[in-house]
């Protein structure tokens, strides 16, 4: 029955050259068969289980939990489950078609890869297998001693896991086996290191396993020897593997994943698919003498998606390969639209042109015009998500093509990611450099570019997973709708997946931060319309409420946790300082007053702390303050109750010191209260070593005197008060002179006149150099009338000046 299959329910099973059905090797316990789905006009994988006997019921019903398990998940490590049935008591599902090499051939054609193309592989596909936390079930039942090697985009390395075990029996309350699991992700890891597979030696052996970190190596030892005693723990295997990744790569933008996994041409895995179908005839025989292969270094070709150069016209063309009427029958299919006559390169800049379509007895051959840039399916790879101002540059753009399609009498495009090429760049040698780093850009800063709808078929389309799953069963009849819906929600599903990045069929997406979340909201609600019939918003209304929802202003953090609205008012008076005092209040009850219905961002029942200026009629004056007054009053009280000194007699600068211009006019500044408690100091000192009977000289006129003073009398707390001094511009600079503390003055029974007559008291010069300053200290004005009215009671004539050369007569 299998060896004559021709159809297995909506499937058209493919067939060879010979009339043998065309077979895939994927697992031991499934028979699979290339087939084409009617409904959804894709290429398929149709497994059969139990290599096509019959199931029990509890066997069959495993299956079929499990089956839909996997058909829910998405992720490029994994096979995409599409359909599960059963036809004439076989159990069967259907899965999007894997191409790449089994990872035995791969590494028995080219060896051991590098240890952290290694790791990173291994680390790629234990990730992804972290994620299905939620399929357990499904989980214990999966192989990865025998994954497949495919190119995502045929740019970056990826494991792919093709082998669910759907043909074993299970139990609902079984544990997951998570040390078969390590065990085959050992040998897998193995496997890549060492280019080898495992048969049962020492692993110590090696040394790309002897190089590795203590961690990994000890899990790899004991995976591989005594798989009984294997850890469980595929978290902490995927941990060690990237402990081990991280210790290899010392450059930090090494480090990334992807850095390590890109394609170069001793790491591209051969297609299995261009195997089977092309039955190992070389390209360049196929294309003839038309067509010149281009196949330089770097350029990367899809299995069916020829870079070459009509050898005729010299123009760069691509040419697609279609398959023959024995895998996919003509009429299942249209290669290029009817209508596409119409088509005006300046009216529709943004349909990509088919310049020619032949056909052979095997192949059908398709050619279209060939431009710099790539395809949106590779910038996904290259980015994983889109920014939302990327996606509205982009999906305005696919707008205007949908409607030149329209015009161009196309009613369905297949808006897949592959299908949508962006036209940038100059040719050139260049190219492929700019091309890199024009990815790593934003969109909105790119140069103008110009994105193009593919209207034709290529084999990529006949096999690539649509993003809608197929056409709703409950949609209206009319052909027309129908076209117009499956374009309204492709256009809803594109953009979903251009802000995710993953398919939205398998559940809810899930969106970045960068996305707000009122956006998020509505492409939400589409994507759940898109799944009914005529529901769906046009294009032209979805961007323009997508675009109103992004330009509005986000949801501050109070509302989103408080969830009400919060008064402006109050979020802009938070933190700010009033100028009047009835606007703060330190009493508590006001805060606890305040009104329920309200949302205020500051905590209830919090004291608040008042700002306003000192009262001084409600607080007191700081202790600091009232003891430096009292200090204060202290020393001026001490300083008046001390007895006179003799005036010092004014002397000329030029007369006291060499060099020196005596100013016009003496000048008196304010002594300090330090200099006075100094002198007062000093006077007790005096009163205490004056002999008894003797009368000290009574007081002088202030005078600026040079004197010689011994280092004493100059002590460093008194502060000094300078005043200017006039000097000639070719002058030597000033030495002022520094007046002495006067003596005291005794009480004596004596006139005044009998103590006049005493000679003045002449200091000893000091044996030191004297002390020089800017400017003299005496006493103002203000200060010599209170010595008079305070201490002196009879002033008649003036005293002589004392001074250290000669006393100097009065000065008249």
């Amino acid at each position: 029955m299998i060896e004559e299959l021709q159809q297995f329910g909506s499937l058209s099973v493919a067939h060879r050259t010979g009339g043998a059905p065309v077979e895939l090797m994927r697992s031991k316990d499934e028979v699979v068969f290339l087939a084409f789905d009617n409904r959804i006009r894709r290429l398929v994988e149709l497994h059969v289980l139990r290599g096509g006997s019959t199931l029990d019921a509890a066997l069959k019903r495993s299956a079929f939990d499990r089956a839909r398990q996997a058909s829910e998940i998405r992720g490029h490590s994994f096979m995409r489950i599409l359909e599960v049935g059963e036809d004439q008591g076989l159990v069967y599902y259907t899965s999007n078609l894997n191409d790449g090499e089994f990872i035995d051939d791969y590494i028995k054609r080219r060896g051991a890869l590098a240890p952290a193309t290694a790791l990173a592989m291994a680390y790629q596909l234990l990730d992804d297998l972290l994620q299905l936390r939620g399929y357990q079930r499904l989980v214990s039942r999966m192989h990865l001693d025998r994954v497949l090697v495919t190119t995502l985009e045929d740019t970056f390395l990826q494991l792919r896991i093709f082998d669910y075990g759907l043909s074993q029996m299970d139990t609902v309350s079984e544990e997951p086996n998570g040390a078969r699991l390590v065990v085959e992700a050992c040998r897998l890891i193995f496997q890549l290191l060492t280019g080898q597979g495992d048969a049962g030696g020492n692993p110590d052996r090696f040394p790309a396993l002897t190089q590795l970190p203590m961690n990994l190596r000890i899990t790899v030892r004991t995976a591989l020897t005594d798989p009984a005693n294997a850890p469980t723990s595929i978290e902490k295997l995927r941990d060690d593997v990237r402990e081990a990744f991280s210790a290899l790569v010392s450059s930090i933008q090494a480090r990334n994943l992807r850095k390590q996994l890109v394609v170069n041409a001793s790491l591209l895995p051969q297609s299995q698919l261009q195997e089977l179908l092309l039955e190992n005839v070389p390209v360049e025989t196929i294309m003839g003498t038309r067509f010149r292969v281009e196949d330089a270094e770097h350029t990367r070709r899809y299995p069916f998606s020829i870079p070459a150069v009509n050898v005729k016209a010299e123009q760069p063309v691509t040419v697609h390969l279609l398959p023959p009427s024995r895998i996919v029958e003509k009429t299942r299919y249209e290669a290029v639209p009817l209508q596409m006559w119409r088509f005006n390169p300046e009216r529709h800049p943004n349909i990509l042109r088919s310049l020619s379509l032949w056909e052979s007895p095997d192949w059908t051959f398709l050619t279209e015009e060939r431009e710099p840039g790539f395809a949106l399916s590779r910038l996904m790879a290259e980015r994983l998500t889109l920014n939302p101002a990327e996606v509205l540059v982009l999906m305005r753009q696919i707008r205007a093509g949908l409607d030149q399609a329209v015009e161009c009498g196309v009613q369905r495009v297949d808006l897949h990611p592959s299908n949508i090429l962006l036209r940038v760049g100059k040719n050139g040698p260049l190219l492929a450099r700019e091309l890199e780093r024009l990815m790593q850009k934003r969109l909105d800063a790119w140069p103008t570019f110009v994105v193009k709808l593919r209207p034709h078929m290529t084999m990529r389309s006949l096999y690539e997973p649509l993003l809608l799953d197929m056409d709703i069963t409950d949609a209206p009849q009319e052909e027309h709708l129908m076209d117009r819906d499956f374009r309204h929600r492709s256009f809803v599903t594109l953009a979903a997946y251009l802000l995710t990045g993953e398919r939205q069929s398998g559940g809810a997406p899930q969106f970045p931060e960068s996305v707000p979340e009122a956006a998020a909201t509505y492409v939400r609600e589409c994507s759940e319309l898109a799944r009914r019939a005529g529901k769906t918003p046009s294009p032209g209304e979805f961007i323009e409420k997508f675009e109103s929802l992004l330009s509005a202003p986000r949801v501050d953090l109070a509302t989103r946790l408080r969830g009400s609205s919060v008064a402006v008012e109050e979020m802009e008076s938070v933190g700010s300082v009033s100028d009047f005092d009835e606007d703060w209040s330190a009493n508590d009850d006001t805060v606890d007053g305040l009104d329920d219905g309200m949302v205020s961002p500051i905590k209830r029942g919090i004291k608040t702390h008042e700002f306003n200026p000192l009262n001084v009629q409600k607080r007191g004056l700081p202790w600091g303050v009232i003891a430096a007054a009292a200090v204060v009053v202290l020393g001026i009280g001490g300083w008046m109750l001390m007895p006179g000194e003799k005036p010092v007699t004014p002397v000329t600068a030029a007369e006291a010191s060499p060099g020196v211009e005596a100013p016009s006019k003496p000048i008196a500044p304010k002594p300090s209260p330090a200099f006075v408690a100094a002198s007062s100091k000093d006077s007790d000192e005096n009163k205490k070593q004056a002999p008894a009977g003797k009368i000290a000289a009574p007081p002088v006129k202030p005078a600026v005197v040079a004197v010689k003073t011994p280092s004493p009398v100059v002590k460093p707390q008194s502060p000094v008060v300078a005043a200017p001094v006039e000097t000639k511009p070719d002058a030597k600079p000033v030495e002022m002179a520094v007046v002495p503390p006067p003596a005291p003055v005794l009480k004596s029974d004596k006139p005044a006149a009998e103590t006049a007559e005493k000679p003045p008291v002449v200091i000893p010069p000091s044996v030191k150099d004297p002390i020089t300053i800017r400017r003299a200290i005496v006493p103002t004005k203000e200060e010599i009338e209170r010595m008079k009215q305070g201490h002196v009671e009879n002033r008649t004539g003036r005293l002589p000046a004392v001074s250290t050369a000669s006393p100097l007569p009065p000065k008249t």
